[in-house]
C-alpha cells in the first residue's frame, strides 16, 4: 500500500478529473491549490475551513470515490482505506494488479459457532444495512489510527458482534496494562463498519457486515505479510490469542495477510 499521501498524487488525481494540466512536481503551487478548490466547492464547498492539508486529501478522496475506487469518508485524512484506494487507482493506471493473494497460514482458527464468510447473511442480514449496527461502548479511551489527537469510546459493529468487541479489547488491555497496550499501538482504532466492497473484487467486505474491525493500519495493513507485520512479532501474540478467544479472528492467521483485521467470521 502507498503508505504516505504527496502533492503529486494530489496533483495526478486532479489532472485525471482534467482540475490540473501542470507538471506533477509535488508543488502545491497556485495551479494545485485552484483545482483542490474547484473540487472541494463542487462537493458543497463543506471543507473549506479545514487545514490546507486536509483540503488536499479531501479532494483526492472525492475524485477516488466518483472514479469507483472507495476512498470511503471524505474526512480529510489519509488513513488505510484511502491510501488503499490511492494504491488500486495508481496501479490501475499503470495497468498492473493491485489484488492481494490469500496464503494459508499456519494456524487457522474454525471456531464452529462462527459463520463462515460464504454463509455470513443468514447471520448479520444484507450487507450495508446500518439499522443492523450499535455501537460497542468502552469504559476507557483508544486512539483514531489516523487522527491520534482524537479518542474515541465508541466503535460501530454489528448489534451482534459488539459485547464481544467490548470483552475483547478490555482483556487486551488488562494483559497488557495501558501504558504497554498504547505504547504497542494496540488503543489505535482504525475501523469497525464500512458499507464498502472488497479490495480488488465485487463481494461485500465484512466491514459492510460489520463484523470485523481494524487496529494499527500502516505497519499491518492490506499488503502486510508474516512476518513483516507488526503483528507478527512476539509483543503481539497475546493480543492475537485474546482476540481470537473472544471470536474475532486474526487475519494474520487465516489467510496470513491483512494483519490489521480481524472477524467474527471464518473461512
Amino acid at each position: 500500500m502507498t503508505h504516505v499521501w504527496t502533492t503529486s498524487h494530489t496533483q495526478m488525481l486532479l489532472a485525471s478529473a482534467g482540475y490540473y494540466k501542470k507538471a506533477i512536481d509535488g508543488s502545491l503551487n497556485a495551479s494545485t491549490q485552484r483545482g483542490i478548490s474547484i473540487v472541494i466547492n463542487n462537493a458543497g464547498g463543506l471543507m473549506s475551513k479545514w487545514s490546507a492539508r486536509r483540503r488536499e486529501i479531501a479532494a483526492g478522496q472525492i475524485i477516488l470515490n466518483v472514479q469507483g475506487r472507495d476512498a470511503g469518508l471524505v474526512n480529510g485524512y489519509a488513513g488505510h482505506n484511502t491510501l488503499e484506494a490511492l494504491t488500486d487507482w495508481l496501479s490501475k493506471r499503470m495497468e498492473v494488479t493491485a489484488t492481494v493473494e490469500r496464503l494459508p497460514a499456519a494456524s487457522r482458527p474454525d471456531p464452529k459457532d462462527l459463520p463462515r464468510q460464504a454463509d455470513i447473511a443468514a447471520i448479520y442480514g444484507s450487507p450495508a444495512i446500518p439499522a443492523n449496527t450499535t455501537y460497542a461502548l468502552l469504559d476507557f479511551d483508544m486512539r483514531l489510527d489516523w487522527d491520534l489527537g482524537s479518542p474515541i469510546r465508541k466503535l460501530r459493529v454489528h448489534h451482534k458482534c459488539a459485547t464481544a468487541l467490548v470483552r475483547a479489547i478490555t482483556a487486551v488491555r488488562a494483559h497488557y496494562g495501558h501504558d504497554k497496550w498504547q505504547a504497542l499501538g494496540l488503543d489505535r482504532y482504525a475501523g469497525g463498519y464500512n458499507p464498502r466492497r472488497m479490495r480488488g473484487g465485487t463481494s461485500w467486505s465484512m466491514h459492510a457486515y460489520g463484523c470485523a474491525v481494524d487496529f494499527f493500519a500502516a505497519p499491518n495493513g492490506l499488503r502486510a505479510r508474516a512476518p513483516e507485520a507488526l503483528f507478527s512479532r512476539p509483543d503481539y501474540r497475546p493480543f492475537l490469542d485474546i482476540m481470537e478467544a473472544h471470536n474475532w479472528l486474526p487475519a494474520l492467521r487465516l489467510w496470513g495477510a491483512d494483519a490489521m483485521h480481524f472477524q467474527m467470521a471464518r473461512l
